[in-house]
């Protein structure tokens, strides 16, 4: 029976992380979906520890390339749903937030993402993902917050996420599916890791995605690159 949503997790040295985000799933109070995670470039145990989980439900798929964008791409074409959820490693969902997925996601529209909050009850942190949930569920800006949803037939239509895109992928995404349809934020909460903000700090990232926003509007994504942060 094909399952009511397909998620899709890269997953690229995230044992920290990973175990996390799969209780979080096997926990959900909606059950009709199937998890694809894709490890890409994996040099430390998160193959072993979604390998122990694996089941028809929970499967995993190995690539020798660390490239969160093709990972995607490959789990899409792995997955078995028309609609599509795909999810961040270190990022962990309400335990209603599939049944709030499956219920809102309408043909109004192509894109749909969640408001976010930190892992860590860290004021700055807090300030940041405040912003950012306020331009995402006003429109102001197309946001992800680590959880995006859309079609199958949609994301095959775009071809995907760019695989030459590992910067701001999910903005490039959203912006070629929002030439197909409307752009949504549901009102339910994911909890993301701020090892990147504890790491850098506020003003740090927010410089960082500043660069990359100019980038994206002047230059080429192409060019970008992280400093991982694992």
């Amino acid at each position: 029976m094909v399952p009511a949503i397909s998620i899709v997790i890269p997953a690229h040295n995230e044992e920290n992380y990973i175990r996390q985000t799969l209780h979080s799933l096997k926990n959900q109070s909606f059950q009709d979906f199937e998890v694809i995670v894709v490890a890409n470039g994996c040099v430390d145990k998160t193959e072993e520890i979604v390998r122990k989980r694996e089941s028809e439900k929970f499967k995993l798929f190995s690539m020798s390339q660390a490239n969160v964008s093709r990972a995607r791409n490959y789990g899409a074409d792995k997955s078995e749903s028309e609609i599509l959820l795909f999810l961040d490693a270190d990022t962990t969902l309400e335990q209603d937030a599939l049944h709030k997925i499956h219920s809102n996601f309408s043909d109004q529209h192509t894109i749909l993402t969640t408001k976010s909050k930190p892992d860590k009850n860290n004021l700055s942190f807090k300030i940041a993902f405040g912003l950012k949930n306020l331009y995402a569920s006003t429109g102001l800006y197309k946001a992800c917050s680590g959880a995006l949803v859309c079609r199958k037939s949609d994301f095959e239509k775009i071809n995907g996420y760019n695989p030459e895109i590992i910067v701001r992928e999910h903005h490039n995404l959203i912006s070629e599916l929002n030439k197909l349809g409307k752009y949504h934020c549901l009102d339910t909460t994911v909890t993301n890791s701020t090892r990147r903000y504890e790491q850098w700090g506020v003003s740090k990232s927010v410089l960082f995605w500043t660069k990359q926003w100019f980038t994206e509007k002047f230059g080429d994504l192409k060019k970008s690159e992280y400093e991982k942060v694992r």
